[in-house]
């Protein structure tokens, strides 16, 4: 498996892309939760939509309720923020066993998202 640095410090292993999209298609079907490195940042999230940008790009719309971000998660009640991830830039990925983390449905089409691949189900 391939490597990157984060923060020129240590590797984080970075998953050949077939096997991230693997895991995140997994998660979405199954409701688990997930953690990754994110913009070197550890992220614990829940994955709600997989698809392509207009470019053609993955992006993977999540609710993120925990980890880190450099903007702090945004909901004034502290509980979590809608994110869009590029799956390529996502590293160290991994399905957690714990409870899914609800939140309130995205009201719109996210912009990151042309295509839509695979959605949580309601």
């Amino acid at each position: 498996m391939a490597g990157e640095g984060v923060g020129g410090s240590h590797a984080v292993p970075v998953h050949p892309l077939g096997e991230r999209d693997a895991l995140i298609k997994a998660a979405i079907t199954g409701r688990c939760p997930m953690a990754a490195i994110y913009d070197g940042r550890v992220r614990l999230f829940c994955p709600y939509m997989l698809g392509r940008n207009k470019e053609g790009y993955w992006r993977l719309l999540v609710y993120q309720y925990g980890g880190q971000s450099s903007g702090g998660l945004q909901r004034k009640d502290g509980r979590g923020d809608w994110r869009c991830f590029s799956v390529e830039k996502i590293g160290a990925l991994r399905i957690l066993d714990a409870a899914w983390q609800a939140a309130e449905p995205h009201s719109r089409r996210p912009k990151c998202i042309d295509r839509i691949e695979l959605q949580v189900e309601d």
